[in-house]
């Protein structure tokens, strides 16, 4: 006749610290997963954003994007457009009308009256006169990455791949802790 004893005590113990040590490691791995997962949200959003600008280079946009990693003491991604100073007209599609500067801002055409392009200290730079008067005078400036972070083709862009992307990355990562 065979006998079976079970510590039961020992196996309790060996399942709690194996739970104190996953406990510990879940925020690191849901960290992970949002940061894996944001990053391509953060993807989708520039591109959107720059088609919804009309900017002509992706760098334009790239530059003025921030974002801020999750950790797992802080479970949250945020995604941050610099607003200050607006983008300059020049890095839009720009061209002289016939009463002045032509830009596309939003991929749309824009005249702007009584505009015209610098010449002396501000050499190529997309100036307008703000009165009738020569000077004073003001550069001129498309949208604010930071006012249109959240509108139309972005907004859109960012709940749909938010959607699709960051409870799978959690998920994978929360999969490969687990086994």
């Amino acid at each position: 006749m065979i006998n079976f004893k079970v510590d039961v005590e020992s196996l309790k113990r060996e399942l709690d610290r194996e739970l104190i040590r996953l406990s510990k490691k879940i925020p690191l791995a849901i960290a992970r997963g949002l940061n894996e997962g944001g990053n391509k949200v953060r993807t989708q959003v520039q591109h959107a954003l720059q088609r919804q600008t009309g900017l002509v280079k992706y760098r334009s946009v790239t530059s003025r994007i921030e974002t801020i990693s999750a950790a797992p003491t802080k479970l949250n991604y945020q995604i941050i457009a610099k607003g200050r100073p607006a983008i300059p007209i020049k890095e839009f599609r720009v061209k002289l009308g016939p009463h002045g500067v032509v830009a596309f801002p939003w991929a749309k055409e824009h005249d702007f009256k009584r505009s015209f392009v610098g010449n002396g200290r501000v050499s190529g730079a997309f100036m307008a006169r703000t009165g009738m008067k020569r000077f004073p005078v003001r550069r001129l400036f498309g949208p604010s990455l930071a006012k249109e972070l959240d509108k139309d083709e972005s907004a859109r862009a960012f709940n749909s791949s938010a959607d699709a992307f960051v409870p799978l990355a959690i998920e994978k990562h929360l999969d490969k802790l687990l086994g």
